[in-house]
């Protein structure tokens, strides 16, 4: 049986247009995290997760789960990659909240002083 990703007409088309979704998911995610919009990072997380619901109904072809499993093991990779991601951004963001507050005290104890 040839893969999906091979094959011709209507899943072809099918095919590419999963592809080209979650593309942009992963567009927007990499965009939320840059931005540092950790909101918008949420509501894009759970419509991916919505649409991927969809996608893995009981309803997909017998012929598309190969490329599905396919799709999901690269979804898990992107998604650790993501979520190093977060973290480090979550890391500078706690260096950075340190730092301020230790120039807060700073501040205060200088202030105290004069």
């Amino acid at each position: 049986m040839p893969s999906p990703e091979n094959a011709i007409g209507p899943e072809a088309e099918w095919v590419q247009l999963q592809h080209q979704a979650l593309r942009t998911y992963a567009e927007k995610i990499e965009s939320c995290i840059q931005q540092s919009a950790w909101n918008m990072l949420a509501i894009v997380l759970e419509a991916r997760q919505a649409y991927l619901r969809r996608l893995y109904s009981p309803s997909v072809s017998e012929r598309n789960r190969d490329f599905l499993k396919q799709l999901a093991e690269s979804i898990l990779r992107q998604d650790a990659q993501v979520k190093a991601r977060v973290e480090e951004q979550k890391n500078n963001i706690a260096r950075q909240h340190l730092s301020l507050d230790r120039g807060r005290r700073a501040v205060r104890s200088y202030a105290l002083n004069n």
